[in-house]
This record gives structure tokens, C-alpha cells and sequence, in this order.
């Protein structure tokens, strides 16, 4: 007898020795018939996003013009001051909202 013939695996802490034999049906199981590929219930949501997607990529981004030009002239004049405790506080707010799983 080959080797091929015996099992001697040992397989979830349960050694099996004996006979190779094959259970079922003539055919292999391989060269069964693939079950019929269903497409995804959620394509009509996805097209919607995708085309919601599509409209907010081609418009411009909503920009406060006179906020940016009052930023510009403070920084520029040495107006602009930064407050590291207060982007600290406001990312690390940011991140509480934003994980909720913990």
C-alpha cells in the first residue's frame, strides 16, 4: 500500500489511521457546478453614492473668500495668533466624537 492510501493527520487534537476511501457521489466535488453568482442587493444605493460622488467632484469647494483674505492680512500684519491648548482641546474633541466603539 502507498502512503498516499493512509491518513495519519492529526486534525483538530483527532489522529485518524486507517483507509482512504471516497464518501458520496462519483464526482469529485470540484467539478461540481459553481452556485449562480446573485448580484448585490445594494447596487442601487451604490450607484446613488457613486453618482452623488461624481456631482461633488466636479464642483468647487465651498470656500469663505473674505475669511481666507482676514486671515491673510492677520498673519501678514502679525495679528494672527495660534492657541495650542485650543487645538489640542479641539482634536482631541474631534477623535471622541469620532471613535465611539471604545
Amino acid at each position: 500500500m502507498s502512503g498516499d492510501s493512509k491518513i495519519g493527520l492529526q486534525v483538530g487534537g483527532v489522529v485518524r489511521i486507517g483507509t482512504a476511501r471516497r464518501i458520496g457521489g462519483s464526482a469529485p466535488a470540484a467539478t461540481q457546478a459553481p452556485a449562480p453568482v446573485r448580484p448585490a442587493a445594494e447596487s442601487l444605493p451604490v450607484t446613488r453614492l457613486a453618482g452623488l460622488a461624481r456631482d461633488l467632484a466636479g464642483q468647487d469647494a465651498p470656500v469663505d473668500a473674505e475669511r481666507v483674505a482676514a486671515l491673510r492680512s492677520a498673519i501678514a500684519d502679525g495679528r494672527y495668533t495660534v492657541d495650542p491648548g485650543a487645538i489640542a482641546g479641539a482634536i482631541l474633541d474631534f477623535h471622541q466624537r469620532q471613535d465611539t466603539s471604545c
